[in-house]
């Protein structure tokens, strides 16, 4: 899964997602010709794109993680300057969001859900934090948000482990980053509550799957994405009941 499809896919589900847009490669790809970006309509509406992001923004690869190839960008001359370091990889260029409280969520076997307070910005050791900012009926609402996301994203992928991560900014739980398939449970980054928890549903998945295994049938989990384009439903079959809360405007948001 590449972190744009992911986007899109979230946007389409209700999910709040920064703004972003994927730009072309500096370098052309060593796989291509001439008439391989003819979809592209040329020039750029470069104005437009910074417009809809906004500046600060961030730069990073359209697919990979370890925040490999990550930028920070504080205007256009700054990102002419920092993109032309990419070479040949695509990148996403993405929306700032200047958050209150950050979220790291488990979700293991599309159903159980580990909401974790974090703070990215610590040294990693020290990222998963025990308190939750904020207080009151607001927390459990919110909570009880970030949990509905955390499904919605997983059973549309069609993940059966991952973490989701929110940045929360006036209220609205942004999606950052879930696409992680394979995400770190090592017991010294997470701690011993987390892991222990991850360890628990972990088994408690493989033994519901064990249950419901039937032979001779395909018993793997595909998203609710892929299950609508087999049947035909197209992608407006993935639309919940619920809308989710329209997006602040971004320079009013940025700007409190």
């Amino acid at each position: 899964m590449k972190k744009f499809f992911n986007n899109a896919l979230a946007v389409k589900i209700g999910v709040p997602v920064p703004n972003t847009v994927l730009m072309p490669s500096r370098e052309q790809p060593a796989d291509t010709n001439e008439n391989s970006f003819r979809n592209l309509k040329m020039p750029m509406d470069w104005d437009g794109i910074f417009d809809y992001v906004g500046f600060p923004a961030y730069m990073k690869p359209h697919a990979g993680g370890g925040w490999k190839s990550v930028y920070k960008i504080n205007d256009k001359n700054d990102l002419w300057e920092k993109h032309g370091e990419t070479d040949q990889l695509v990148m996403l260029l993405q929306e700032e969001i200047i958050f209150d409280d950050y979220f790291r969520c488990y979700c293991i076997g599309q159903e159980d859900v580990r909401i974790m307070p974090y703070e990215p910005r610590n040294p990693h050791h020290l990222r998963y934090v025990s308190d939750i900012k904020a207080q009151g009926p607001a927390a459990k609402k919110l909570l009880e948000t970030i949990h509905d996301y955390v499904i919605r994203l997983n059973k549309a992928l069609g993940y059966d482990f991952n973490t989701v991560e929110f940045a929360i900014s006036n209220g609205v739980p942004y999606a950052i980053d879930f696409c992680n398939p394979a995400p770190d449970a090592d017991v010294n980054s997470v701690g011993q509550e987390n892991f222990e928890w991850v360890v628990e549903a972990a088994a408690n998945m493989a033994i519901r799957k064990a249950q419901t295994h039937k032979e001779g049938q395909m018993n793997l989990t595909w998203g609710t994405f892929v299950q609508a384009s087999v049947i035909g439903l197209g992608p407006d079959a993935m639309m919940p009941d619920a809308e989710a809360p329209k997006k602040p405007n971004r320079k009013t948001k940025k700007s409190e």
